[in-house]
């Protein structure tokens, strides 16, 4: 499928495409047997009582129509191969009005199209429903989000080209609220200046959405106790970033809700100077981060070699971008 691409600011931004859109189309076979169309319901019966049920492939429409057979014939579906073998089924009819049914085998789709593109290629071989994912947008930005990725983007970008000049390892990551269009974390990675091998720029941010974090209920237990002993206090504003995901909490209510979400980085962005590794992706999936931006490729990312992003047997998933820088003037 064509990748999805928009422009901002300095960047050329690309969203990953997950799992399921770049599935090849992949067959099994099942037993049809041919039939005159006003016997479909018939046959339908006889198959849901007598023969094994379709298992995986309910996307899969059970009858198909012969454009070029004069005779108004259909096809229609009786079970998959992989149930039962040829012998069985033809014992199976024995006896039955459909023991002279002309019975072939056929090729369907095994997975469900997942975009628009694979439903058009799939139903070519075999009728099948297409049920479009709500989680699959269309790539837009607002004009006030496209500045908020811009402003930073160019903050990881500065912060890796600063640190390239050191003996540490030129990566820098920052995390960014989405709501409020700010700034909560940023770090470049320590490493080798701490001798410490998880100190990657990705877990030191995460460290400081936690203190961050940690601060703010202290401050808030802390202004609930003098309310109750003194009564409201004037002037109280921490600046702390609200864990929401931006689909659900627009910026009125961000300014103004006090909840805390249940994950660490809850709907936080998160920018990179590199895709991080397997190690920081899968603190990123336990994190519940939002999404996920960044600008060089790794020889073993955790997103273009792996797919951690949508891994069906990891229980969070978020959307990864590629961003592409328009000038190589940040990169140097």
């Amino acid at each position: 499928m064509a990748a999805e691409r928009i422009e901002c600011g300095d960047y050329l931004i690309e969203r990953i495409p997950i799992t399921e859109e770049q599935q090849q189309l992949v067959t099994e076979d099942v037993y049809t047997a041919r039939i005159e169309a006003a016997r479909t319901s018939d046959i339908l019966r006889f198959a849901s009582k007598s023969l094994p049920k379709l298992n995986g492939i309910e996307h899969v429409k059970r009858v198909r129509r012969e454009s070029t057979d004069p005779d108004n014939e259909l096809l229609v579906i009786l079970c998959q191969c992989k149930m039962i073998d040829r012998e069985e089924l033809d014992t199976l009819l024995r006896g039955t009005e459909w023991e002279e049914s002309r019975i072939s085998v056929n090729r369907v789709p095994r997975y469900p199209p997942y975009t628009r593109d694979q439903f058009e290629q799939w139903k070519a071989l075999w009728p099948v429903a297409y049920r479009p994912p709500v989680k699959l947008k269309k790539l837009a930005f607002s004009t006030d989000e496209k500045a908020y990725i811009q402003m930073c983007l160019s903050e990881a970008d500065e912060l890796r080209r600063q640190n390239s000049n050191t003996d540490n390892r030129p990566v820098a990551v920052v995390i960014g609220n989405a709501n409020t269009r700010n700034i909560v974390a940023e770090s470049t990675d320590k490493t080798r200046k701490t001798g410490n091998p998880l100190r990657h720029a990705a877990m030191c941010c995460i460290a400081q959405v936690a203190e961050s974090e940690v601060t703010r209920l202290a401050l808030k237990e802390k202004s609930t106790l003098q309310k109750d002993n003194k009564g409201d206090l004037d002037g109280e504003n921490v600046h702390l970033p609200l864990k929401r995901t931006h689909e659900e909490c627009d910026s009125e209510k961000a300014e103004s809700s006090n909840d805390v979400a249940n994950y660490l980085c809850e709907g936080l962005d998160v920018f990179s100077s590199k895709e991080p590794c397997v190690m920081c992706t899968m603190a990123l999936v336990h994190s519940r981060i939002g999404r996920l931006f960044f600008i060089d490729e790794s020889e073993s990312g955790g997103i273009s070699h792996y797919s951690m992003h949508c891994l069906k047997a990891l229980n969070h998933h978020f959307t990864a971008f590629k961003c592409t820088r328009f000038s190589t003037s940040n990169s140097q």
